[in-house]
């Protein structure tokens, strides 16, 4: 067998000069890649690679599309390693001119090659060590190339005028008024009805003064006749000066409700800049798949998640990318989350929240690294989005595509000075919650309400990652009707009978197995809401610590299953909540407890309001009343410091005049209501001396 690694050199800038003068390697991560560093052997081949997109002068026919590339800029072999995780001594020789690989490419920072895992990768090292030629016809013979970069499919032809359109489009970005005035006229013209119009608040319609791209898409992507799409197409290509041919066939185009087809809201609820950071993000959408460069990741993510937040934005923003440049992005649409959860075992269950743009980005990789698959049952977006409408995709059981070499650069990093720069909690106290988890991998962060228990959960988890991972962790809550059949995996109903549908617990258990290099968190909100014997069933033994990787034979199923590893469980538990038993005793000693303060004495939380913009007269106000308070139900025999007010309540500071007041009448009040329900007086007394 021969291995070679394939690295990058950004650190802040090219370091390439550097590394090969030097005669080193260095890692530019404190706390990502260092096991696989460590791994490199002396004597293993190491080339140092630069990953980028380019659209011209390549040597072969790309269909007008992008194509991924890796040029190669030196070349070696690694002399020394210093087990440190950072550093290696390699015998450098620079590659001039720098020799360009196409199609099969990886932007992870280290890349492990293994001509054993078939002849891509063979191709790869014999290209970079033995100055072989690429393979290019048989790659672009491959499935996942061929749709795309070989001869045209006809299933998909739609995709050349629809990414014709965006281009177009992109040049009235600043001179939409013209664009408006020509769709209106172009609906006169064709004597439809323009859908283009609102309600004033008199009561009067007027037509749109403004306009975003993607809308402009969903004039024709919505359920009309075909002979209407076709007609709008051909009128909006006219405007733009498009010479595409309008496409005949509309195989694999998700299309919108025709009642939610405007992406932006009414004007009484649109706010000024909604319509900009739609036209924001389809620019830079369309500038990524050009140039995918850190810059460009960086601005959409930043835009994506900005836009994702507007009113009227959910799945239908992927639809809208995956329009514009069909072959680059997913669309998220009902029918193709569905076909990703329970046909191609991608997603552990259908999500119903719009995944951030970090997820959607590691989704998109995580595809593309599929496609490549000979055996998989889709090899590009238009595939998967037109079998997803077709009904025509199949359960899919396949292993995980060989050499995906996660993490991923993409995304941000996140460190233990991160986590106590974001949670209320000290370095000591930080260190022990650390071990405990990692030495029980169970763990119960319990407080009062407000604590931020939830919010610590997750960060804590990105600190031990590294990174903000969504991928790696899972979030669920308990509740009373909860049990094995939901967590595990049981029957239910599927309209003609039953079907075994298999739980999150064990969907998460199986992705994190096919990933045992990187840990993955399971937190569990409410959990002592649940009856946690029952929920758990007979894996309660499963997650004791040293009983992780045994395997038992599951309630419904003949097979085998375990708890791996590189599972972590992480619950949060209400101590307030009157109306909870007991949490299980044998769940009780497989998991260590740890208990969240209220951080209202803490300098941080001092410094967080301030830095949201509170003044420091305000801030002493807060730690003075809650404290008091707190005290009180401390003191209270019916109640105790399990039920004293937690700090989150006050994290987000807002400069209204009246802010404080309304934090206390209409989220503490309710909560020393119910305390003291008995003695309303008290409670009364305390909400106005709270209120002074």
């Amino acid at each position: 067998m021969e291995r070679a690694w394939f690295v990058g050199a950004m650190i802040k800038s090219d370091q390439t000069d550097r590394f090969v003068n030097e005669g080193i390697w260095e890692n530019g991560y404190d706390d990502k890649y260092l096991e696989q560093v460590k791994s490199i052997e002396i004597g293993d081949r190491i080339a140092i690679k630069s990953t980028y997109t380019r659209k011209h002068n390549l040597p072969f026919d790309n269909h007008n599309n992008s194509v991924s590339v890796m040029g190669i800029k030196a070349i070696g072999t690694v002399t020394h390693n210093y087990n440190d995780g950072k550093r290696i001594d390699v015998d450098w020789e620079m590659v001039n001119p720098i020799r360009e690989w196409y199609f099969f490419t990886s932007r992870n920072t280290i890349w492990k090659v293994e001509d054993e895992k078939g002849w891509m990768y063979k191709n790869l090292i014999d290209f970079t060590f033995n100055n072989e030629e690429q393979y290019i016809d048989k790659f672009i013979e491959h499935p996942f190339w061929k749709s795309r970069y070989g001869d045209a499919d006809e299933l998909y032809e739609w995709t050349y005028f629809y990414e014709a359109i965006a281009n177009a489009m992109l040049k009235y970005q600043n001179n939409r008024s013209e664009l408006v005035k020509n769709i209106h006229n172009m609906f006169e013209k064709i004597n439809m009805n323009n859908p283009l119009t609102e309600k004033k608040s008199d009561g009067t319609k007027e037509q749109l003064k403004d306009i975003c791209p993607f809308t402009i898409f969903g004039l024709f992507n919505k359920g009309i006749t075909d002979d209407n799409r076709k007609k709008i197409m051909k009128e909006i290509a006219d405007i733009l000066k498009v010479t595409e041919e309008v496409p005949q066939s509309f195989n694999g185009i998700p299309v919108l409700n025709n009642m939610k087809a405007w992406f932006f809201s009414s004007e009484e609820n649109r706010k000024d800049d909604d319509i900009d950071n739609l036209w924001d993000l389809f620019r830079i959408a369309i500038d990524i798949t050009e140039n995918d460069t850190e810059e460009n990741r960086n601005a959409f993510i930043e835009i994506y998640n900005k836009v994702s937040r507007q009113r009227g934005i959910l799945w239908n923003i992927t639809i809208a990318l995956y329009w514009i440049r069909p072959w680059d992005y997913l669309t998220l649409d009902n029918n193709t989350r569905t076909s990703l959860s329970e046909k191609l075992n991608v997603l552990p269950e259908v999500p119903k929240k719009l995944f951030s743009s970090e997820e959607y980005l590691e989704l998109i990789e995580q595809m593309k690294e599929k496609f490549e698959q000979v055996d998989y049952p889709v090899h590009s977006f238009p595939e998967l989005s037109y079998k997803s409408w077709s009904g025509e995709l199949t359960p899919y059981e396949g292993n995980p595509p060989v050499g995906v070499n996660p993490p991923r650069d993409e995304y941000e990093q996140y460190t233990k000075d991160d986590f106590l720069t974001d949670v209320f909690i000290d370095e000591e106290k930080y260190e022990t919650i650390k071990s405990l988890l990692l030495r029980k991998k169970n763990l119960i962060l319990q407080g009062a309400p407000g604590v931020g228990k939830t919010f610590a959960a997750k960060r804590l988890a990105y600190s031990l990652m590294g990174e903000r991972d969504e991928s790696r962790i899972k979030f669920i809550q308990f509740h009373q009707s909860y049990s094995y059949e939901d967590f595990i995996m049981g029957y239910r109903p599927n309209g003609t009978g039953f079907e075994l549908k298999k739980g999150p617990f064990y969907k998460f258990c199986v992705e994190a197995s096919k990933d045992p290099n990187r840990n993955y968190y399971f937190i569990i909100d409410e959990i002592n809401r649940g009856n946690l014997s029952k929920i758990f069933g007979e894996l309660l033994m499963l997650i004791e610590s040293d009983k992780r990787g045994d395997k038992i034979m599951l309630t419904y199923s003949d097979e085998s299953f375990f708890v791996p590893e590189n599972v972590y469980i992480i619950g949060m538990m209400n101590t307030a909540d009157r109306s909870l038993a007991i949490i299980d005793y044998a769940l009780r000693r497989r998991f260590c407890f740890v208990e969240l303060e209220p951080a209202f004495e803490s300098d941080k939380f001092k410094n967080h309001l301030i830095s949201q913009g509170a003044d420091a007269e305000l801030v002493d106000k807060i730690k003075r009343k809650m404290g008091s308070i707190n005290m009180e139900i401390t003191k209270d025999v019916n109640l105790g410091k399990g039920f004293r007010i937690g700090h989150s309540y006050f994290s987000n500071y807002n400069k209204a005049n009246n802010w404080y007041e309304e934090v206390i009448k209409y989220e503490i009040e309710p909560l020393i209501t119910e305390y003291w329900f008995d003695e309303e007086d008290k409670a009364k007394n305390y909400v106005e001396e709270l209120l002074r």
